[in-house]
């Protein structure tokens, strides 16, 4: 029996996960500005917060870092996700995994971690067609 080829899928930058990071990262921190603690306090908290926002950029929107997802191949039960530095990896999609038509949140078991890695991928990250085979075979797996 012919076992069907492994389908690749080439993750592109995502403007709609920009836009919802920046959102949400300006959310908390009009949180934290609203909030009555000393101004050192909000200073640090600040930072954090645009620390966050930058790495997540960088990671998620820009794939510039060394581990961000560049190629992910959905098969059965499991997943195979090459990184930018050329690093494969191969994990279990978690039984917490979303699927929408809006976005995707893509929870793995990587064999090298311990805990889950999540990962959200919105439709202009992928061709209109790949996204709606990546739905179609995490909702099956």
């Amino acid at each position: 029996m012919r076992r069907a080829a492994v389908l690749q899928y080439t993750v592109k930058p995502s403007m709609r996960l920009a836009v919802a990071l920046l959102l949400l990262h300006v959310i908390a921190a009009i949180v934290v500005c609203v909030t009555v603690m000393p101004l050192p306090v909000k200073q640090v908290m600040l930072l954090i917060i645009f620390l966050s926002l930058s790495y997540c950029l960088a990671r998620d929107v820009l794939l510039l870092l060394p581990d961000s997802w560049r190629y992910i191949a959905p098969d059965q039960n499991s997943v195979s996700v090459i990184a930018r530095d050329g690093s494969s990896l191969l994990g279990q999609v978690a039984n917490k995994t979303v699927v929408s038509p809006y976005f995707v949140v893509l929870r793995v078991r990587l064999e090298v971690h311990r805990r889950l890695v999540s990962r959200v991928i919105f439709p202009d990250a992928l061709n209109a067609d790949e996204f709606r085979e990546l739905c179609v075979s995490l909702k099956f797996a």
